[in-house]
């Protein structure tokens, strides 16, 4: 006598061989599922969950059934097809078992009469997950964005990142006490796809897999991006409108590349970048030094730079001498909409530009200049680094040279002036400014 698993896994045998034969008598493609939510293989799933399918054409909706398993025992499911028959949910007629693998079986045709390929069926498995929140968050918040990324290697314009040209975020911020158990994004182009869990309290949905931009805009379009946030005792959908007004800005642009590949570390070093053309009020501008050196305000924090800002000034002993750092200039057009109190959403294209930069030895080269009389006395700067050791003496003749001590002193600034009496009294002077 067989076992409910061995039962199960001839059922599955049987309905792979039925699509498969199917398949190899058709002449025309098979319509597939691409995505499913919750995702193959899912762990920490809501046993109040739907089973959404996502397929690549219009299906026969009389005859596309899908069948879901519990352990051993069939559930019961409400099915209910969208406007274009793509997208089946299945509703479980009462709520899933839990900390329990969850089986999903698909068959059927599509419009046209071919039979489902690919992959037919998936397995996820029920817990109930706690999403955390996040204590510093004053209410629910939901961000939709599109980002372009660049390269700046010279002082040329910045070019595409050929491994991530195209970046697309989805994210939310959860306000304490509140958690939930699922949280599900559909797009425009009704795919349906789950938000993974970053740190409690906040979950990202990120796409950085296209080169081609059209391609890129095609997935995701203009439009309204739903979020469905599933908790144990209650539900809400929120709709994000992310706006075809919303136009990329340009790819931010070094203007001071080559200084920015010989930086002196005990130095302030004003980085500096073309102005952002077409900036509003609303626009925001970032600037990162990456591993933790140095950032300013993040966009939505106060203090961050607004549109008109062309540099930023990265403070002396930030970096450290002869070391090679990866940085970004990063344009934001942005709309913000809030519902009251209850939530808030942004939305917002951006263009980062990546680059290099290099830092020298720490120290100013000692330039004597300008030189003249003041006072009855020859007088002359030397360039250097603020609270460097520096000792100015004098000579009256090169060969063979004598230097005698003029001055000692620990440089107050960035500039020092050096005066000397004995210029009345010597026809000839020679001098040098030199470390101890």
């Amino acid at each position: 006598m067989q076992s409910k698993a061995q039962s199960f896994t001839r059922l599955l045998t049987l309905l792979t061989w039925s699509v498969f034969l199917t398949g190899a008598e058709r002449l025309s493609a098979a319509p597939t599922i691409f995505s499913s939510v919750p995702a193959n293989g899912s762990t920490g799933v809501s046993p109040a969950t739907t089973l959404t399918l996502n397929f690549s054409e219009a299906m026969n909706t009389t005859a596309t059934t899908v069948m879901v398993i519990a352990g051993s025992q069939m559930v019961t499911v409400s099915p209910a097809w969208n406007a274009g028959k793509t997208i089946l949910t299945c509703t479980p007629t009462t709520a899933l078992p839990v900390n329990q693998m969850i089986t999903w079986v698909a068959s059927g045709t599509s419009a046209a009469g071919v039979a489902l390929g690919g992959t037919t069926y998936g397995t996820f498995t029920t817990l109930a997950p706690n999403t955390g929140c996040d204590p510093t968050a004053l209410e629910l918040s939901l961000t939709v964005s599109k980002n372009g990324m660049y390269l700046q290697a010279a002082t040329n314009a910045p070019t595409p990142n050929p491994s991530s040209s195209n970046v697309f975020l989805a994210c939310m911020s959860l306000p304490c006490p509140r958690d939930a158990t699922n949280i599900s994004l559909q797009m425009p182009g009704s795919a349906v796809s789950n938000l993974t869990l970053a740190y409690p309290g906040h979950l990202t949905l990120t796409d950085i897999g296209h080169a081609s931009q059209p391609g890129f805009d095609t997935t995701y379009p203009a439009g309204n991006y739903i979020f469905t946030i599933k908790a144990v005792n209650s539900n809400q959908t929120v709709s994000v409108n992310f706006s075809s007004s919303l136009t990329a800005p340009p790819a931010p642009h070094l203007s001071n590349y080559l200084a920015a590949q010989a930086i002196n570390p005990a130095q302030p070093f004003v980085l500096r970048w073309d102005p952002l053309a077409g900036g509003s009020a609303a626009d925001v501008i970032y600037v990162e030094i990456y591993g933790g050196y140095f950032n300013t305000p993040a966009l939505g924090n106060a203090g961050s730079l607004n549109s008109t800002v062309t540099s930023v000034t990265i403070p002396a002993g930030t970096l450290q001498a002869n070391q090679t750092y990866s940085g970004c200039v990063t344009f934001y057009h942005c709309l913000l909409v809030t519902n009251g109190a209850t939530y808030l959403t942004l939305t917002y294209r951006a263009a980062t530009t990546e680059f290099g930069l290099q830092t020298g030895t720490g120290s100013t080269p000692l330039v004597l200049t300008p030189a003249g009389w003041s006072g009855g006395s020859f007088s002359f700067d030397s360039t250097c680094t603020n609270g460097q050791a520096l000792t100015a003496e004098y000579t009256t003749n090169l060969a063979p040279p004598h230097w005698t001590t003029l001055y000692s002193t620990n440089s107050p600034a960035a500039r020092v002036r050096f005066s000397d009496p004995h210029a009345a009294t010597n026809r000839q002077l020679f001098y040098r400014v030199r470390t101890p």
